[in-house]
């Protein structure tokens, strides 16, 4: 566990202040930090992320994995685009990396995902929640987002485990 995950770890929240757990998914080795109380959902027939629900259940962060499956600059292209009913208010992105948000009716979204073993897999956090609770969540997403990292993947090429 690297220093900073652990920092984040340990430190609190006034959200959440039960604090977080380290979820990883073994198939894609994406990870990131989660509040402690939220339900972990099933996990899917592929077995590339899972949902976790607050405990009022109107907010979900996701964390998944997957391929690459066309070419990087058409893939980025299509993260930072709107999906069906969203307007995005902010974008940013780098080499390996995006984010986006915005709204889509009355709920704020946030995406980052990173490349990973040499732009082959995603690893992706996908936070969704009420807008009305834009201020009490400022800190979660801050969180959340800066405790994605991409991991040993079970399914990577060879090269990249």
């Amino acid at each position: 566990m690297t220093a900073t995950v652990a920092a984040l770890l340990c430190a609190g929240s006034s959200l959440h202040a039960e604090g977080w757990r380290l979820y990883r998914n073994a198939r894609f080795g994406t990870t990131a930090v989660v509040p402690k109380d939220w339900t972990i959902g099933a996990a899917p027939e592929n077995d590339d992320g899972r949902v976790f629900t607050s405990p009022d259940r109107r907010s979900e962060i996701t964390v998944y994995g997957g391929y690459r499956s066309f070419q990087k600059e058409q893939e980025i292209a299509d993260r930072l685009a709107p999906g069906e009913g969203e307007t995005v208010t902010y974008r940013k992105q780098a080499k390996d990396w995006l984010a986006v948000s915005g709204t889509k009716g009355d709920r704020i979204f946030y995406r980052k995902s990173i490349l990973s073993c040499r732009g082959a897999i995603w690893n992706t956090v996908s936070i969704e929640y009420p807008a009305s609770d834009k201020k009490k969540f400022d800190a979660l997403v801050t969180r959340v987002s800066h405790s994605l990292r991409p991991g040993r993947a079970d399914e990577a090429p060879t090269d990249c485990r």
